[in-house]
C-alpha cells in the first residue's frame, strides 16, 4: 500500500492510539467523575472526549480545528442521538491532538492516576486504533 493511501486510511505508521474508558456512576457523583477525568488528561496533556447521563465533554475552541478520529465522533453521535442507550456510566476515549498517538508509558501512568482518584471498578483499554 503506498505512503498517502496509508496516511488517508490511519493504517502503518499513521495509525493513532488512544485510551477508551468506561466508568459507572450516578447523577450524585458523575460531575465529580468527570472533573478528575478531565484534571487527569489536562496533567498529561491528552483529551478526553465522552460522554455519560446526558453530559459531554468534548474539545473546547482553544485547541483550534482538530481531526476527531471515527471511533470518538461516533460514539459522541450515536449518544447524542439517542441509537444507543447505555447504562449509567461515562463512556470515552482519550485522544492526544498534537501526537496523534498515546505513549504506552502515558497510558500506564493515566490508568494508575484513575484508579487512585476514582475508587470505583471501571473498564480501560490502554491501546486502542481510533480510526478503525
Amino acid at each position: 500500500m503506498k505512503k498517502r493511501l496509508r496516511k488517508k486510511l490511519h493504517k502503518g505508521e499513521f495509525q493513532q492510539y488512544g485510551i477508551s474508558l468506561m466508568v459507572p456512576v450516578n447523577v450524585e457523583n458523575i460531575e465529580t467523575a468527570l472533573d478528575m477525568i478531565t484534571n487527569i488528561a489536562d496533567q498529561y496533556k491528552i483529551l478526553f472526549c465522552g460522554c455519560g447521563l446526558g453530559r459531554f465533554v468534548l474539545p473546547s475552541e482553544e485547541y483550534g480545528e482538530l481531526e476527531i478520529p471515527s471511533k470518538v465522533e461516533f460514539l459522541i453521535s450515536a449518544i447524542a442521538f439517542g441509537e444507543e442507550q447505555l447504562p449509567d456510566c461515562i463512556i470515552g476515549y482519550f485522544v492526544n491532538p498534537i501526537e496523534k498517538d498515546i505513549r504506552r508509558d502515558v497510558a500506564d501512568k493515566v490508568n494508575a492516576e484513575l484508579e487512585n482518584a476514582l475508587k470505583v471498578e471501571f473498564k480501560i483499554n490502554c491501546r486502542i486504533g481510533l480510526w478503525n
